[in-house]
């Protein structure tokens, strides 16, 4: 009896702790906020993305030395907040050479949606 209530206290605590971590934050959202941004990468638009409505705060070295973005694929088909998440880039430096790329990003939405580059 015993063990069954310790593994019944044992399942009640990792259900709390895996509602805590996505209550409040959609994955869709975190998935939809992290793709707008490297949509925006890809079109050359990312200067759109603080006057959207939540605005996003993206932060990518490559983008930000002048890279553009050829094509992405995600990893993950669920994404949470705060979590890395892996994306194969194909970019465009700017000497015209096409490079590939893993880079990691975090999406937060709470306070305000950022995509942050976080594995440099």
């Amino acid at each position: 009896m015993r063990v069954v209530v310790l593994g019944f206290i044992g399942v009640l605590l990792a259900a709390g702790c895996s509602s805590s971590v996505s209550q409040g934050y959609p994955p869709e959202q975190a998935k939809e906020t992290l793709v707008t941004a490297l949509e925006a990468w890809k079109s050359g638009d990312t200067k759109s993305l603080s006057e959207r409505n939540p605005p996003i705060r993206f932060s990518d070295d490559d983008q930000i030395a002048g890279a553009q973005m050829i094509e992405y694929q995600l990893e993950l088909r669920t994404i949470l907040p705060f979590q890395n998440v892996k994306v194969e880039l194909v970019l465009r430096d700017n000497q015209g050479q096409t490079l590939r790329k893993t880079a990691v990003y975090q999406v937060g939405l709470k306070p305000g949606r950022t995509v942050l580059r976080s594995d440099h």
